[in-house]
């Protein structure tokens, strides 16, 4: 039974976690092939790639350990686990700016990425964490649970946001220079603030709550910058339909619901039914890419497939205006 609590409070909470973060950005959901891509990742490959890297890099902790135990576990905690957990976990943000950069539209689109794979390297951590206290003490197993699950739940997830960051600001510079300096930045600021919680929590004592401090700040501060990059990308969809508007692509209405974030809500379910509600969704994320769309344009300059996609929406908007479809 240790053992069945152990994934089940391994994986669900950092699930949870990972919905509700997928669900804030409302304006451009990820798809969910994607967001589930990048957690497996996270879960799977990037566990067992950290787990052989610090086998490996392990061997001069070990020597360390010889002259005294602390420095050994610093040596481990500080410098091997932070560089070779957020570089692997940030070989899945990698391989999406080469291959599906077209699926990240802003800022908070690196941070849910970046999320995404923390939340999956944190669950099969944490699965091993509990395995490991079921077996030496089951009876203290929900205490670590409580600790690792919710108290530290969201330190992967933070540290690797930074990377994501760095991706995402990679995608939209003209500077081919950044494009390389953006990421390595990302990468370095996830390896610092992740050095920074481990070396705290191995000093313990009142080293240890100043790292759960420090933690949570960062934690608050990267809340306060989703807010941030919600109300910003807010901003971009009003002011790039006001155009569809005057041409009469969409109307006033329409373009106000598709820059509603509680328009946005699963709740209209209720509300509409299900068939009105699936596709009134589907056509306010329609209105919505066109308004990404163009800030893409203006962002990067011409490109035949950006062009091509707004040319697109904007005639299937227009016939399902003539349609009287949009109408809610």
């Amino acid at each position: 039974m240790p053992y069945f609590i152990s994934v089940v409070m391994g994986v669900l909470p950092m699930v949870i976690y990972a919905l509700f973060v997928w669900r804030i950005d409302r304006w451009e959901k990820e798809p969910l092939s994607l967001v589930i891509a990048v957690f497996i990742w996270g879960f799977l490959p990037s566990a067992v790639f950290a787990l052989i890297a610090q086998i490996i890099l392990g061997v001069p902790g070990a020597l360390l350990s010889a002259i005294h135990p602390l420095i050994g576990e610093i040596f481990g905690g500080t410098i091997v686990a932070p560089i070779t957990e957020e570089l692997i976990k940030g070989v899945a943000l990698a391989l999406l700016f080469v291959f599906y950069r077209h699926e990240i539209d802003s800022v908070l689109d690196g941070i849910v990425y970046g999320c995404l794979a923390g939340f999956g390297f944190a669950a099969i951590e944490n699965i091993l964490y509990f395995f490991s206290q079921a077996f030496e003490n089951p009876a203290d197993l929900w205490g670590l649970i409580f600790l690792r699950a919710f108290v530290f739940g969201l330190n992967h997830a933070a540290y690797t946001s930074f990377t994501g960051i760095g991706f995402a600001l990679a995608r939209f510079t003209k500077t081919p220079a950044l494009r390389i300096v953006y990421p390595i930045l990302g990468v370095i600021g996830a390896i610092l603030m992740h050095a920074m919680h481990n070396f705290l929590v191995t000093i313990g004592g009142f080293a240890a709550l100043f790292a759960l401090t420090a933690d949570w700040i960062g934690i608050l501060g990267l809340f306060a910058l989703v807010g941030f990059c919600v109300v910003h990308e807010n901003g971009w969809i009003q002011k790039y339909l006001v155009e569809e508007v005057e041409a009469g692509v969409i109307s006033q209405q329409q373009a106000a619901d598709a820059a509603s974030y509680w328009k946005r809500s699963s709740l209209n379910f209720f509300v509409l039914g299900p068939r009105r509600y699936f596709e009134h969704r589907k056509l306010l994320h329609d209105i919505t890419e066109l308004a990404y769309k163009k800030h893409q344009l203006k962002r990067l300059g011409e490109d035949i497939k950006v062009s091509e996609r707004i040319a697109t929406l904007r005639h299937e908007l227009a016939a399902l205006q003539e349609q009287n479809v949009l109408t809610v």
